[in-house]
């Protein structure tokens, strides 16, 4: 069994990569804004959501990880529309 010490730092680069990928995601997500702007498309699109939320929870593990990351990506959403709508 791995100490604490060894699997905090597993978690801790793990957090560094989801970091990189949040905000690799946030500017993918201000051209997302950009294109709603010139089109005029609002910034919340709730069929798209399910959808998404829906096609990850189908690809979890399990039905616990499927509720974890559906919070998980609840909260990511809400974050990817505040962020557009200050850029809209």
């Amino acid at each position: 069994m791995k100490d604490l010490e060894k699997l905090r730092d597993e978690i801790d680069q793990i957090d560094r990569q989801m970091q990189q990928l949040f905000e690799e995601r946030m500017k993918v997500s201000a051209g997302v804004a950009a294109f709603k702007a010139q089109t005029g498309k609002p910034v919340l699109d709730p069929e798209r959501e399910k959808a998404l939320l829906d096609k990850l929870a189908g690809r979890a593990s399990d039905e616990e990880m499927a509720e974890g990351i559906v919070k998980l990506y609840t909260t990511l959403l809400e974050i990817s529309r505040d962020y557009q709508s200050k850029r809209v």
